[in-house]
């Protein structure tokens, strides 16, 4: 996540909770990349989301900054974590990649998708970003957490079966250098997944360092938007949680889809000791919040995708709201 961090606005805290603390190699960007192996853990296993944190934020990747063989190879592991979840390749030329320049040096988001059922036009967007600052700038909280999370919906909603939404899944680059492939996305939808039957933006960035602060903002959730009361039910329902509510979020991939009249949640954590800091390691991870914080999302989007109400309609009548 780049500065500027977050705006938070009218912030209303939830729930109340005691808090708690708790190198790959480069493999292929189409659907039958094979490492890592498909494992059956439950896809919010804390000991499961560690493990996937610590391979992006190896220090062989050195910080997967864009263009270096750390980004190359955090990119083939996503690609094949991306198989494992069954997803559809909606990249360039039938691969998870979808290519693009960031500062200079090759790079590209991964995308792949699992198809609705009988509202498949309307596509809800899970995103995280993949790249860090590199120079021993390991970046486990940000956003490997994110990244971490993302996985695990994509297991969780690949195993339920056919959503009843289209769900696409995309790791962006370039996050650091301004929000690049997330812009790219924007400005480049692939063909299966146009940006105008984008209904919603599920961004996770920064969320496993809950015990900073003993909270999780849920940003983006304004009065009238389809998501705030998921939220807000969500947030009753798993009081292991603080859920901060409300909130402009900035400096970071929900923008490009606000921008382009999209709404979005922001989930985030503040990480008060080691943001952008070579601090910012696997140790430093609180793997439990990370799973309760990847579970409420994975939830919220399971509901998003089985809401009767139209979502297309609320996003033309209220846009990202605010």
């Amino acid at each position: 996540m780049r500065l500027p961090r977050f705006a938070l606005l009218g912030l209303l805290v939830l729930a109340a909770a005691p808090a708690a603390t708790g190198a790959p190699s480069p493999a292929g960007t189409g659907a039958g990349a094979a490492d890592p192996a498909c494992d059956d853990r439950d896809p919010f296993d804390p000991a499961a989301l560690r493990d996937r944190v610590a391979r992006l934020a190896a220090p062989a990747l050195d910080g997967r900054a864009p263009g270096t063989p750390g980004d190359a190879a955090a990119r083939g592991y996503l690609a094949a974590e991306f198989a494992c979840a069954g997803l559809v390749p909606a990249g360039d030329a039938g691969t998870y990649t979808q290519a693009f320049v960031a500062g200079g040096h090759p790079t590209a988001n991964l995308v792949g998708y699992l198809p609705g059922g009988d509202a498949a036009r309307d596509i809800l967007v899970i995103g995280a970003h993949h790249d860090h600052l590199g120079d021993g700038h390991l970046g486990a909280n940000d956003d490997a957490s994110g990244i971490a999370a993302l996985i695990a919906i994509a297991r969780a909603l690949h195993r339920a079966g056919t959503p009843r939404r289209t769900i696409a899944f995309v790791a962006f680059g370039g996050e650091e250098l301004g929000e690049l492939g997330s812009r790219h996305f924007a400005g480049h939808p692939p063909a299966a997944l146009p940006l105008d039957r984008v209904v919603y933006d599920i961004n996770l960035d920064m969320v496993g360092s809950y015990s900073s602060a003993g909270a999780v903002y849920a940003m983006g959730t304004f009065r009238g938007l389809p998501a705030t009361a998921i939220v807000r039910a969500l947030a009753t329902e798993q009081p292991a949680l603080h859920v901060g509510v409300g909130g402009h979020g900035l400096g970071s991939d929900h923008e490009a889809f606000c921008g382009a009249g999209v709404p979005y949640v922001f989930f985030w954590t503040p990480d008060r000791r080691c943001y952008h800091e070579r601090c910012d390691t696997t140790a430093q991870l609180d793997t439990a919040h990370l799973a309760a914080i990847a579970r409420l999302a994975g939830s919220l989007v399971t509901r998003l995708s089985d809401a009767p109400a139209d979502l297309a309609a609320s996003r033309a009548r209220l846009g990202c709201g605010g």
